[in-house]
């Protein structure tokens, strides 16, 4: 009989992408979520690994950071995520207890390796038998397989010093860091360390650091109207205000009292941009999830989270056609903006529908233009003007019949006058002197005959004010049943609704 192939277990450490404390220090709380280099590392990480590696499993820590690398390194290979307690980064400052050796003598411990006992240190004795007992448990569970591991830097080094042996060894990984380990006859194998190949398009030759200007792309995932969408609210994030204002107050109060959410409830906020909606629903139910398809605004929704302190609040990266969510899991959907943007919004509602539970509650809303086409059509080439990644511009009616056909059943729907000074409406989207001026132009054609249904009027200091009309929509989920026929609503395929309620 040939002897036995030996069993191989492959053990991908990824650090974490730049998290918030990564960057702006310890003002920032030691579990804040990731930036939005942070979320780009994540998404070139996970293109890599998923064209490097045939995976069978994917586990991560429980901190923010790594959770959310983990969770879209998911998304990319198709893979749930596994927390695993005990591969937290360190608490303690364990590094102060290695001993360092002269200056001029880097070879002193080549002969006599002081070993690193309790004794010695006990904060990085602590912390090594924490990672060994969560590692242990983890080949235990895994033998033979090929495994990723996001997790930390003080957490990867302690899994190299331990396994190989250096003791004194400093071992620093970067953010997104990938480190190859293969178990097989009886020997571990450094295959990579650190590697960061992946992060070839975020450093074009010659630079150091990220260009500013670079895409923020989802290699995956972003086609043509998903990339403007990225492209558009990064610069939109780079000129929002610290403390965002939009909805107001007011607004947000109306959608709570609207949807009367239990304490209890596990929600989840569709294009969630800054985070304000999800900020202000999490006093009353007991988990939000935030999701949105642009980095930029997840890392200002993660600074809102850490300066509300938003405990029962999370963010993820996630496009709204595919959310990485199990049928059935919330209890209540909200969403902001979101259908004038996307290409096919049956396709979301539809998405919408598949998460929540039976009886779950869709909260909507929407910037809806007039019932005159006409009308309609020159308010979406002003927004379209201003905004290149706006596509569409519905009817309050065509909204709900888009709703009602996605199997719900509009319970309450509530149309509001949201007024906006034009300079600031422009400010707001980071337009340039020059789209400025032409969106300018545009407003002013229509101020006679209100020709594009925004209510424009000129004040005598030349200030103009226009008004947008917004659809605030509660909606519930109702039984599956077999979708109708369909026919057009204000161009789009949307299904009769005749037959259903």
């Amino acid at each position: 009989m040939p002897p036995t192939a030996p069993i191989t277990t492959h053990l991908i450490l990824v650090r974490h992408g730049q998290s918030l404390f990564n960057r702006d220090g310890a003002n920032m709380g030691d579990n804040s979520g990731l930036t939005e280099l942070g979320w780009r590392q994540s998404q070139l990480v996970a293109d890599w690994l998923a064209h490097t590696y045939q995976v069978d499993a994917l586990l991560s820590s429980p901190l923010t950071r790594a959770q959310q690398t983990a969770e879209v390194i998911g998304q990319r290979l198709g893979l749930p995520v596994r927390l695993v307690p005990g591969l937290e980064e360190a608490d303690q400052p364990y590094w102060g207890e290695f001993p360092v050796a002269p200056e001029n003598a880097p070879l002193t411990f080549w002969d006599h390796s002081q070993a690193l006992t309790e004794e010695h240190t006990p904060l990085y004795s602590a912390f090594r038998a924490r990672v060994r007992g969560a590692l242990a448990q983890i080949l235990a569970d895994h033998a033979g397989k090929t495994l990723i591991v996001v997790s930390h830097g003080g957490t990867i080094g302690t899994i190299l010093r331990s396994l190989f042996g250096g003791r004194h060894m400093s071992v620093f990984t970067e953010n997104s860091g990938v480190t190859h380990l293969a178990w097989q006859g009886g020997q571990w194998r450094l295959i990579i360390h650190n590697s960061q190949a992946h992060l070839a398009a975020l450093n074009p030759p010659g630079t150091a650091a990220p260009a500013p200007n670079q895409p923020a792309r989802a290699p995956w995932a972003a086609d043509h109207q998903i990339q403007a969408v990225i492209d558009h609210y990064r610069r939109v994030a780079n000129a929002y205000p610290k403390e965002p204002v939009i909805p107001g107050e007011k607004d947000l109060q109306a959608l709570i009292k609207l949807a009367a959410p239990s304490k209890d409830a596990r929600v989840l906020d569709v294009a969630t941009g800054a985070g304000v909606v999800a900020c202000a629903f999490a006093p009353h139910v007991g988990q939000v999830v935030g999701v949105d398809i642009s980095p930029a605004m997840l890392e200002r929704a993660e600074q809102l989270r850490l300066s509300k302190s938003c405990e029962n609040v999370q963010f993820r990266w996630a496009n709204a056609t595919a959310l990485p969510f199990p049928a059935q899991d919330f209890d209540l959907l909200t969403c902001r903006d979101l259908l004038s943007y996307v290409t096919d919004p049956q396709a979301v509602l539809a998405e919408f529908r598949r998460v929540l539970k039976p009886g779950g509650a869709l909260l909507l809303d929407e910037i809806i233009g007039t019932d005159d086409p006409v009308k309609r059509a020159t308010q979406e080439a002003i927004e379209i003007r201003r905004n290149p990644s706006f596509l569409h511009t519905f009817s309050g009616s065509a909204i709900e019949g888009f709703v009602h056909a996605a199997g719900f059943q509009v319970t309450k729907a509530e149309r509001y006058a949201l007024p906006r000074r034009l300079n600031e409406w422009l400010a707001y989207a980071a337009a340039d002197a020059a789209t400025s001026a032409t969106v300018r132009t545009m407003v002013e054609a229509s101020l006679e005959t209100d020709a594009a249904g925004l209510s424009a009027r000129q004040g005598r200091d030349g200030a103009i004010t226009l008004t947008h009309h917004r659809l605030r929509l509660l909606a519930i989920a109702r039984a599956r049943q077999e979708h109708p026929a369909t026919a057009e609503v204000n161009g789009h395929r949307a299904p009769d609704q005749k037959g259903l309620g």
